[in-house]
């Protein structure tokens, strides 16, 4: 008894902090997990409160890049720009990126292996043409600002292996859904052109706005979050990234639209709208430069100093990433070794 006070105790504040925080699972946080309070729609409110600061950090930002970019973000949830670089700069990368050796994390999902080296400022160094890109001032400004909070993302080099794992199972990248319960955006440079072969990104298209059917929607879907053991549903309502089907999408007005699109595009998402991973229909590969941006939705405020906060972010993200390595390796999810993505083959043996 003494033991299970004392582990209240400690766990409390670390609860209470994820409230006003980005804190989103309904299993392993009982406050936001709890069915009373979501019932008088504590997750609706957060729902609110973040996507109200959201935009009021937009607004704030919105000299800091063109209009066209504004208004494309904000009326589709995205931004898609071919021809990103230019064509030797592409090429230098592509070239760099397939020889790049480093700190490789191998993780199974589904029928995909996915390969990721987290380029962090002490990987760049060893990577100009990466860095050279990070430098982007065009893409800097436009992370900065679509992530409202004035911070460069997180970057990765990105290698998908389609129908890679022998032992499949249900892959939740594949199921349309959105990341979590506020505004958040990710990014990628497509190193290879996007198809059926290789899956596509799929999105909805204005499905990162807030309305009354949306709202409704997430105030069934939380109370469906809240149930335990055995009554909780199948799918990964308990962690707070909610997926949608077919007939819900109907209902709030929602069609997807597959962006295939050619090497060398930028695409910059607001994960909050629905979206997955499209379906390859091949046994295939497609490398990205991938990004991440995501901080405390309730933060009303941005930092003044972009480049300091995303280095010690890095910092800190980095520490991170090795605690939640150790589960994920345990658990026969995820392998790490050092060496190059496998681009003509995944899941080769690694000296």
């Amino acid at each position: 008894m003494l033991s299970r006070i004392l582990a209240l105790t400690w766990k409390a504040p670390k609860w209470s902090f994820e409230l006003v925080s980005w804190g989103k699972s309904f299993k392993n946080n009982p406050i936001i997990g709890n069915y009373v309070l979501n019932f008088f729609g504590l997750h609706v409110l957060r729902v609110v409160v973040a996507h109200a600061l959201f935009r009021f950090r937009l607004f704030l930002l919105s000299p800091i890049v063109p209009s066209e970019y504004r208004r494309e973000f904000i009326e589709n949830g995205y931004i898609l720009k071919k021809n990103f670089l230019d064509n030797k700069q592409f090429l230098q990368l592509v070239k760099e990126l397939d020889q790049f050796e480093g700190p490789v994390r191998e993780i199974i999902e589904g029928t995909t292996v996915t390969q990721r080296i987290f380029m962090d400022y002490e990987e760049r160094k060893r990577a100009p043409e990466f860095k050279r890109l990070v430098e982007n001032q065009l893409l800097n400004r436009l992370m900065r600002y679509c992530s409202s909070k004035n911070r460069p993302p997180l970057f990765y080099i990105e290698n998908l292996c389609n129908h890679e794992n022998v032992n499949p199972r249900p892959d939740p990248q594949r199921d349309l859904h959105a990341d979590t319960f506020h505004p958040c955006v990710k990014g990628w440079l497509y190193i290879d052109e996007t198809s059926d072969n290789n899956g596509a990104y799929v999105y909805a298209p204005g499905s990162h706005k807030l309305s009354w059917k949306r709202l409704k929607w997430e105030y069934r879907e939380s109370l469906e979050a809240c149930k335990k053991g055995n009554e909780r549903p199948s799918g990964r309502y308990w962690d707070g990234s909610f997926r949608v089907n077919d007939k819900d999408l109907k209902k709030m007005g929602y069609e997807v639209k597959k962006l295939s699109v050619p090497a060398n595009t930028l695409v910059i998402g607001n994960v909050y709208g629905f979206h997955c991973r499209g379906e390859a229909l091949q046994k295939s590969k497609r490398m990205t430069v991938w990004m991440q941006a995501r901080d405390n939705p309730f933060n009303p405020l941005f930092t003044p100093f972009p480049n300091s906060a995303a280095k010690a972010f890095e910092t800190v993200w980095k520490v991170a990433l090795k605690r939640l390595d150790k589960g994920k390796i345990n658990s026969g999810e995820q392998r790490n070794y050092y060496g190059r993505l496998a681009r003509s083959r995944c899941m080769e043996t690694v000296d």
